[in-house]
């Protein structure tokens, strides 16, 4: 079942206060049903992996189990908000549960890599980005194949993604909790790390901010971005896979920089 803030009754001071000083399983599962929606939000920002129910239910586990633990380790007196402090921990354990779980076959990974690389052969040859119908032939495989493919490159990045957020947001936390405890450090983690992606979005080429942008923070699928940018899905998936990787290393650049 899907859990949506709107859903759910707003937890308030008094009822932190009471469960702090009780204990009350009871008390505490109505601050974790008023609080699912963070599990259901952070696997919606999944949707681009091809999840299986089995895996989806054991993803669902997962974040409601780190959910309850976030409970029970909360200050509600430090004057931070719990969603801030809960979505955090709770994509952490989520990405921690997928890469575990070892989801892409090794074989993937091969047709992803033998597609870009006969993709970067014939874009020399061509002088041209090829299409999927050149991509095919070169390969000896179905356009269908071709795109499927590359959806297997788009479920790649957009774990890479995830788990670009997911590190370098507990790198900045810990660095906070070695530097300073006189403010909330998860509100600190927020408006730090968006400062800081944003920086290094910023240093990305015209179309490399463009793809990340459209697929991030407009949600677009990868044909639409194609028909905006007036590109090939293959050549935007390309330029998406080249983004993250710019990316990861502006993260650890910047993140090298402050803990020396």
């Amino acid at each position: 079942m899907n859990f949506y803030k709107s859903d759910t009754a707003v937890i308030t001071d008094k009822i932190w206060e009471e469960y702090e000083r009780t204990k009350d399983v009871a008390l505490r599962n109505q601050i974790l049903v008023s609080y699912l929606y963070i599990v259901t939000c952070n696997i919606k920002k999944m949707n681009a992996l091809s999840i299986c129910r089995e895996d989806y239910e054991d993803m669902t586990n997962q974040g409601v189990l780190e959910l309850i633990n976030c409970i029970e380790r909360f200050d509600y007196t430090r004057g931070i908000q719990f969603d801030t402090f809960a979505s955090i921990r709770v994509r952490g354990s989520i990405i921690d549960y997928i890469r575990k779980k070892d989801w892409v076959p090794r074989d993937v990974r091969k047709r992803v890599k033998d597609l870009n690389d006969a993709s970067n052969e014939l874009q020399s040859e061509l002088g041209r980005p090829p299409s999927d119908s050149e991509l095919a032939a070169k390969l000896g495989v179905t356009e269908e194949e071709i795109h499927k493919i590359r959806q297997d490159e788009l479920n790649l990045n957009v774990m890479g993604f995830e788990e670009l957020l997911s590190e370098n947001n507990a790198r900045l936390l810990n660095t906070r909790n070695t530097a300073s405890n006189e403010q909330p450090e998860e509100m600190l983690l927020q408006d730090e790390f968006k400062q800081v992606l944003a920086k290094c979005i910023d240093k990305l080429d015209k179309n490399e901010r463009t793809v990340i942008t459209l697929y991030y923070f407009e949600e677009l699928k990868l044909k639409e971005i194609a028909f905006v940018m007036d590109l090939t899905p293959s050549r935007i998936s390309q330029i998406h896979a080249k983004a993250l990787e710019k990316l990861r290393k502006y993260l650890s650049e910047y993140m090298d920089t402050k803990n020396n």
